[in-house]
Protein backbone atom coordinates (compact mmCIF):
# COMPACT_ATOMS: atom_id res chain seq x y z
CA UNK A 1 0.00 0.00 0.00
CA UNK A 2 1.20 3.47 -0.79
CA UNK A 3 2.75 5.60 2.26
CA UNK A 4 0.32 8.31 3.78
CA UNK A 5 1.65 11.94 4.27
CA UNK A 6 -0.28 13.29 7.07
CA UNK A 7 -1.24 16.54 7.80
CA UNK A 8 1.71 18.80 7.51
CA UNK A 9 0.26 21.77 9.53
CA UNK A 10 -3.10 24.04 9.10
CA UNK A 11 -1.29 26.52 7.21
CA UNK A 12 -0.48 25.71 3.98
CA UNK A 13 1.88 26.53 1.52
CA UNK A 14 2.00 25.95 -2.47
CA UNK A 15 5.25 23.52 -1.95
CA UNK A 16 3.87 21.58 0.35
CA UNK A 17 1.24 18.41 -0.31
CA UNK A 18 -1.32 18.19 2.67
CA UNK A 19 -2.33 15.13 1.89
CA UNK A 20 -0.46 11.98 -0.41
CA UNK A 21 -1.95 8.40 -0.23
CA UNK A 22 -4.62 5.73 -0.84
CA UNK A 23 -7.77 5.47 0.68
CA UNK A 24 -7.31 3.03 4.23
CA UNK A 25 -8.17 -0.36 3.70
CA UNK A 26 -10.82 -0.77 6.43
CA UNK A 27 -13.14 1.10 4.14
CA UNK A 28 -13.41 -1.96 3.17
CA UNK A 29 -14.47 -4.21 6.25
CA UNK A 30 -18.28 -3.65 5.81
CA UNK A 31 -17.80 -5.74 2.67
CA UNK A 32 -15.27 -8.38 4.46
CA UNK A 33 -17.96 -8.99 6.91
CA UNK A 34 -20.67 -9.30 4.31
CA UNK A 35 -18.62 -11.95 2.53
CA UNK A 36 -17.37 -13.86 5.39
CA UNK A 37 -21.24 -13.85 6.74
CA UNK A 38 -22.27 -15.10 3.20
CA UNK A 39 -19.80 -17.69 2.96
CA UNK A 40 -20.95 -18.80 6.61
CA UNK A 41 -24.83 -19.25 6.05
CA UNK A 42 -23.68 -20.45 1.99
CA UNK A 43 -21.71 -23.53 3.64
CA UNK A 44 -24.72 -24.01 5.72
CA UNK A 45 -27.12 -24.15 2.63
CA UNK A 46 -24.23 -26.36 0.80
CA UNK A 47 -24.13 -29.09 3.54
CA UNK A 48 -28.29 -28.75 4.47
CA UNK A 49 -28.60 -29.64 0.27
CA UNK A 50 -25.99 -32.37 0.51
CA UNK A 51 -27.40 -33.84 3.30
CA UNK A 52 -30.91 -34.00 1.78
CA UNK A 53 -29.60 -35.27 -1.49
CA UNK A 54 -30.10 -31.90 -3.11
CA UNK A 55 -26.58 -32.19 -5.65
CA UNK A 56 -27.64 -29.57 -7.53
CA UNK A 57 -27.49 -26.65 -5.14
CA UNK A 58 -23.89 -27.17 -3.57
CA UNK A 59 -22.48 -26.11 -7.24
CA UNK A 60 -24.45 -23.01 -7.22
CA UNK A 61 -23.52 -22.08 -3.52
CA UNK A 62 -19.77 -22.42 -5.22
CA UNK A 63 -20.70 -20.32 -8.18
CA UNK A 64 -22.20 -17.78 -6.04
CA UNK A 65 -19.26 -17.99 -3.22
CA UNK A 66 -16.92 -17.41 -5.89
CA UNK A 67 -18.59 -14.40 -7.08
CA UNK A 68 -18.50 -12.77 -4.04
CA UNK A 69 -14.98 -13.52 -3.03
CA UNK A 70 -14.11 -11.90 -6.93
CA UNK A 71 -15.59 -8.98 -6.09
CA UNK A 72 -14.29 -8.17 -2.47
CA UNK A 73 -10.39 -8.84 -3.90
CA UNK A 74 -11.74 -6.49 -6.89
CA UNK A 75 -12.94 -3.99 -4.29
CA UNK A 76 -9.75 -3.72 -1.94
CA UNK A 77 -7.65 -3.73 -5.14
CA UNK A 78 -9.90 -0.48 -6.56
CA UNK A 79 -9.11 0.81 -3.02
CA UNK A 80 -5.38 0.21 -2.96
CA UNK A 81 -5.20 1.95 -6.92
CA UNK A 82 -6.64 4.78 -5.79
CA UNK A 83 -4.80 7.66 -5.11
CA UNK A 84 -5.35 11.10 -3.48
CA UNK A 85 -3.35 14.36 -3.39
CA UNK A 86 -4.27 17.49 -2.30
CA UNK A 87 -1.83 20.19 -2.40
CA UNK A 88 -1.41 23.42 -1.81
CA UNK A 89 -3.41 24.34 -5.90
CA UNK A 90 -5.61 21.83 -6.14
CA UNK A 91 -7.36 18.39 -5.43
CA UNK A 92 -6.13 15.35 -7.60
CA UNK A 93 -7.97 11.73 -7.79
CA UNK A 94 -6.47 9.28 -9.06
CA UNK A 95 -8.25 5.40 -9.89
CA UNK A 96 -9.45 2.59 -11.77
CA UNK A 97 -8.21 -0.85 -12.77
CA UNK A 98 -9.16 -1.48 -16.20
CA UNK A 99 -9.77 2.30 -17.19
CA UNK A 100 -7.45 5.01 -15.62
CA UNK A 101 -8.95 8.06 -14.68
CA UNK A 102 -6.77 11.20 -13.23
CA UNK A 103 -9.56 14.42 -12.33
CA UNK A 104 -8.40 17.70 -10.01
CA UNK A 105 -10.44 20.84 -9.03
CA UNK A 106 -8.67 23.86 -8.28
CA UNK A 107 -8.93 24.58 -4.61
CA UNK A 108 -10.15 28.23 -4.45
CA UNK A 109 -13.43 26.18 -6.30
CA UNK A 110 -14.48 24.44 -3.32
CA UNK A 111 -17.59 25.49 -1.66
CA UNK A 112 -18.44 23.13 1.18
CA UNK A 113 -16.54 19.92 2.83
CA UNK A 114 -17.94 17.57 5.08
CA UNK A 115 -17.22 14.87 7.42
CA UNK A 116 -19.22 11.56 7.72
CA UNK A 117 -17.84 8.78 9.37
CA UNK A 118 -20.17 6.20 10.80
CA UNK A 119 -19.02 4.97 14.36
CA UNK A 120 -16.84 2.34 13.92
CA UNK A 121 -14.92 4.50 11.04
CA UNK A 122 -13.74 6.85 14.16
CA UNK A 123 -12.87 4.03 16.46
CA UNK A 124 -10.31 3.17 13.04
CA UNK A 125 -9.41 7.00 13.18
CA UNK A 126 -11.19 7.57 9.28
CA UNK A 127 -14.00 8.61 7.61
CA UNK A 128 -15.35 10.11 4.47
CA UNK A 129 -14.71 13.37 3.39
CA UNK A 130 -17.34 15.10 0.83
CA UNK A 131 -16.17 18.14 -0.98
CA UNK A 132 -18.69 20.22 -3.31
CA UNK A 133 -17.37 22.38 -5.87
CA UNK A 134 -18.38 24.79 -8.32
CA UNK A 135 -16.62 23.04 -11.03
CA UNK A 136 -19.44 21.99 -13.65
CA UNK A 137 -18.00 18.52 -14.79
CA UNK A 138 -17.29 16.91 -10.82
CA UNK A 139 -19.22 18.90 -8.15
CA UNK A 140 -19.32 16.18 -5.20
CA UNK A 141 -16.44 14.43 -4.81
CA UNK A 142 -17.00 11.84 -1.90
CA UNK A 143 -13.41 10.59 -0.89
CA UNK A 144 -14.14 7.48 1.68
CA UNK A 145 -11.39 6.24 3.73
CA UNK A 146 -9.44 9.58 4.34
CA UNK A 147 -7.33 9.43 7.67
CA UNK A 148 -7.73 12.08 10.48
CA UNK A 149 -10.51 13.61 8.44
CA UNK A 150 -12.01 16.26 10.68
CA UNK A 151 -8.47 17.62 10.66
CA UNK A 152 -8.01 17.97 7.27
CA UNK A 153 -11.69 19.24 6.83
CA UNK A 154 -10.59 22.20 9.46
CA UNK A 155 -7.44 22.34 7.56
CA UNK A 156 -8.69 22.79 4.13
CA UNK A 157 -11.55 24.93 4.42
CA UNK A 158 -9.56 27.34 6.56
CA UNK A 159 -6.81 27.14 3.28
CA UNK A 160 -9.54 27.60 0.98
CA UNK A 161 -11.14 30.78 2.63
CA UNK A 162 -7.82 32.28 3.12
CA UNK A 163 -6.83 31.10 -0.87
CA UNK A 164 -10.34 32.64 -2.14
CA UNK A 165 -9.32 35.98 -0.50
CA UNK A 166 -5.77 36.38 -1.06
CA UNK A 167 -7.06 35.80 -4.90
CA UNK A 168 -10.25 38.25 -4.62
CA UNK A 169 -12.64 35.09 -6.06
CA UNK A 170 -15.87 35.31 -5.25
CA UNK A 171 -18.36 33.17 -5.13
CA UNK A 172 -21.77 33.34 -6.98
CA UNK A 173 -24.01 30.53 -7.03
CA UNK A 174 -26.83 30.77 -10.03
CA UNK A 175 -29.51 28.44 -9.91
CA UNK A 176 -29.13 27.48 -6.01
CA UNK A 177 -30.41 28.74 -3.25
Amino acid sequence: MRERSALVSSRWDHNRIAFSGSPVWMVNLPGMVRCFASSLLLSIVANYAALHGWLWISPVCLVVLAWLLLLLVYRIWETDQTHIVIDGARLTWQGGIVTRRVVSVELYRIQNVEVRSDWWERIFGFGTLVVESSDVNHPLWILPGMPDVERLRDALTEYVVTMRNTMGVREFNVGQV
